[in-house]
């Protein structure tokens, strides 16, 4: 195995247009994109006004008294302003004319809350995270008050700060979007290895000497995909450092987010190397013409070259969309959740790709 690991190593170095390709055009395009796109794509948004028009539809007097309070500490007359709305249809239609920005409506036993979201997506990210923030909090509540409403009641705070400016740490800029944006392209990217790795066996007619070796079928199919892991692990330590100290981009804050964003990519190229491999085995057209148009309409979709292009409904179901949220929310607030689904996910995908390509390698070679 490790004789099969040093071979695809040292045949992907010797290839000088991988070195290219694969280790400095990620880096080249990080400066070029969060240089020369600076002007065009800003790191930071300006919100602006929010104006919202709010409907309570709820009976229990508890639900009132936590959305007026809600209402109360969040509005400021200024940036955030929210308004009664006697007539829901009018309040939609206005929303939908991007006159105001959202319409909530707060109803139900246990309470729901819907959104009637206007047309700028950044205020309805806003909005969605203040909505969730207020469940969060009523949902604690409501506990509280059912196991212990003295206690509840002696820890209330009439001046409690709903908004909170958060420091990030960093000073963000265009290079720090780039530089997790490539990431993520490089990972997917590395299914064009996995789907050439027996597909370069057969074109220069080794396969049959490696089915000739006193090796394990299932062990030969792990090896050459782990063979193809040096190579990933190199391209992903490569552009995060030269990033970092050459270009001057910033991934996560602190040294453990960061080791756990390279994991969570580590993964998702042998994951991505898996499926390009069980490609190869069972589809014999040139991956450069199927797979390729796929990738490059799929990243640009996601908002990997530019974070303007977006698609409700569209860019949040692509795979490199979700993956970039992930890295983002990690790098961004040290948030772990979004990162760990990534990891199960890949790794239920790998253990069924590794199943389908050992038995698919076997079968088809002894064919």
């Amino acid at each position: 195995m490790i004789h099969i690991i040093l071979k695809e190593t040292k045949e992907f170095l010797r290839d000088k247009s991988n070195v290219l390709i694969f280790l400095m055009f990620p880096v080249i395009l990080v400066f070029l994109l969060g240089n020369l796109l600076s002007k065009m794509d800003l790191a930071e948004e300006v919100i602006g006004e929010v104006r919202i028009h709010y409907m309570i539809e709820v009976d229990a007097p508890s639900d009132v008294m936590a959305i007026d309070g809600y209402i109360q500490g969040v509005t400021d007359q200024k940036n955030i302003i929210f308004e009664k709305s006697l007539d829901l249809d009018k309040s939609k239609e206005l929303a939908g004319n991007d006159e105001i920005t959202a319409v909530i409506v707060f109803t139900g036993n246990p309470m729901e809350i819907q959104i009637y979201e206007g047309t700028n997506r950044i205020k309805n990210e806003s909005i969605s995270a203040m909505m969730n923030g207020f469940s969060q909090i009523n949902k604690a509540v409501n506990v509280v008050a059912k196991s212990n409403p003295k206690a509840l009641m002696n820890s209330m705070d009439n001046e409690v700060d709903f908004i909170r400016q958060k420091d990030l740490g960093i000073k963000r800029t265009m290079l720090d979007y780039y530089a997790i944006t490539m990431m993520g392209v490089l990972c997917f990217m590395s299914i064009m290895l996995g789907a050439m790795c027996f597909m370069g066996e057969r074109q220069d007619k080794t396969i049959r000497r490696l089915k000739l070796a006193p090796v394990n079928q299932v062990k030969l199919f792990l090896s050459k995909i782990l063979g193809l892991l040096p190579q990933t692990l190199l391209q992903i330590s490569i552009l995060m450092v030269l990033s970092v100290l050459v270009v001057g981009a910033n991934y996560a804050s602190n040294f453990l987010d960061n080791l756990y964003l390279f994991l969570m990519y580590l993964i998702l190229s042998f994951t991505i190397i898996l499926i390009g491999a069980v490609y190869g085995l069972f589809i014999k057209v040139n991956p450069m013409v199927t797979i390729m148009p796929i990738l490059w309409t799929m990243m640009f979709l996601s908002g990997a070259y530019s974070k303007e292009v977006f698609i409700d409904g569209v860019t949040q179901v692509m795979p490199v969309y979700q993956v970039q949220e992930a890295a983002f929310d990690l790098a961004l607030f040290g948030r772990y959740d979004k990162a760990n689904k990534v990891i199960v996910v890949c790794i239920i995908i790998s253990i069924i790709m590794l199943i389908i390509g050992a038995i698919g390698f076997s079968r088809r070679e002894e064919q």
